[in-house]
């Protein structure tokens, strides 16, 4: 994704912290539905999305299969 849809070269892709490279593509959606010419150019409310502080914890939660403190 990040090579690919994000443009970004492989050193930075592969350097780059997994939350910060998920906010990215959460920016690209973004700014891709906002520059859709057949949409209305407002993102829709985002339900049940949760925090990126949320996303953080629990992606470090199963990478080092420690549980939250």
């Amino acid at each position: 994704m990040a090579t690919g849809w994000l443009g970004w070269p492989p050193d930075m892709a592969w350097s780059t912290p997994l939350p910060e490279l998920f906010l990215a593509m959460d920016a690209r959606i973004e700014w891709a539905q906002m520059t859709n010419p057949f949409g209305s150019g407002k993102p829709g409310p985002k339900k049940g999305k949760p925090a990126p502080s949320t996303v953080a914890a629990k992606l470090r939660q199963v990478l080092t299969g420690r549980q939250a403190a």
